[in-house]
């Protein structure tokens, strides 16, 4: 995958996934003048003005443009991601980069909310400020949402974010994040036996166990915290008698606080961690294939793809699941 700024060659790509986008959604929702008025809207003209002047992301696969967005200072427009790619966080990836850089100038984004993005800004953090209204052809009106997010309150939130090490009472928090058996083995891979776990599994392999590590300073379970409680877990282990892989896993974060930054700055304190206190040389991850919104918070995070051999398939849920490798050594920090 690879995300970074539209070049001019890239006009027609965006374009196509843009009106592509737009013809196939947008008539479950509005009228067919109302999305017309999209189509008219962002047109060639538009998103190649929009591209020379340095506003336009892409975010790629396979060397293949699958969705885009837009900033103009602080204002976030034209996010698309190709209906074919819908509904695998690729969205949510380029929401991420976008506030991010909008964060590096200003404390607040905005948008102009269709209706089938609405729900997923909301859950963002948005709230609307306004309306907006367009004239669109026949007398057919127009009304849509102006949204607002405070950027830095969400960081300071992030930024309150805490490390210990986990408790048993930390269990019975956690389990209630896992809600069905696709997110259970995305999570947990095959190290357990069966869904749904108890927070009495947890407990057992953790504290019984020893996470399945020989040697009990091999193992380190962490629970990160704020001001509202526990709110992610993950746990680390040493894979080598030198002590100097660290190997994360269980990464998981409360589904209610997701898309919010609290992954990326949990990572970061485990880091922080794992290269200062433990001292470790580097630092090592697994993440499914099939898991792209751990996957790119993983890439936020600094992790890159490890060179392999051979490439690692897993047997879930009677499919083959391919295993990336991620990486991260101490000269990150």
């Amino acid at each position: 995958m690879e995300y970074r700024l539209a070049k001019p060659e890239d006009a027609k790509e965006v374009y196509a996934i843009v009106q592509d986008t737009i013809k196939r959604i947008y008539p479950k929702y509005y009228l067919p003048e109302i999305v017309d008025m999209f189509c008219e809207f962002h047109d060639k003209e538009n998103i190649g003005e929009d591209i020379e002047n340095g506003n336009v992301y892409v975010l790629l696969e396979h060397s293949r443009i699958i969705g885009t967005g837009t900033i103009k200072e602080n204002h976030i427009t034209r996010v698309y991601v190709s209906p074919d790619f819908q509904g695998k966080g690729f969205g949510t990836f380029i929401m991420n980069q976008l506030e991010a850089e909008i964060g590096k100038q200003y404390d607040k984004a905005e948008i102009d909310a269709s209706l089938p993005a609405c729900k997923l800004y909301y859950n963002r953090g948005y709230k609307t400020i306004d309306h907006g209204i367009w004239e669109c052809a026949d007398g057919v009106i127009q009304v849509y949402e102006i949204m607002e997010k405070q950027l830095k309150k969400i960081s300071d939130r992030c930024n309150n974010l805490r490390l210990r090490p986990y408790k048993t009472c930390d269990a019975k928090t956690i389990v209630t994040w896992i809600h069905d058996e696709i997110s259970f083995r995305k999570w947990s891979s095959d190290r357990y036996e069966s869904f749904p776990i108890t927070e009495e599994d947890i407990n057992k392999k953790y504290m019984e166990c020893n996470g399945d590590c020989s040697k009990v300073d091999d193992f380190y379970p962490m629970t990160a915290f704020d001001e509202s409680g526990v709110v992610g877990h993950l746990i680390m282990r040493f894979v080598d008698e030198e002590k100097q892989v660290l190997r994360f896993g269980f990464v998981i974060v409360d589904d209610a606080k997701r898309g919010k930054g609290y992954g990326k700055q949990m990572l970061l304190l485990a880091l922080k961690y794992a290269f200062d206190i433990l001292k470790a040389a580097k630092v090592t991850l697994g993440v499914f294939e099939n898991n792209e919104a751990a996957y790119y918070c993983y890439k936020a995070a600094g992790f890159n793809e490890a060179a392999l051999e051979k490439e690692e398939y897993y047997s879930i849920l009677g499919q083959k699941w391919k295993c990336i490798e991620m990486e991260i050594d101490a000269a990150f920090l």
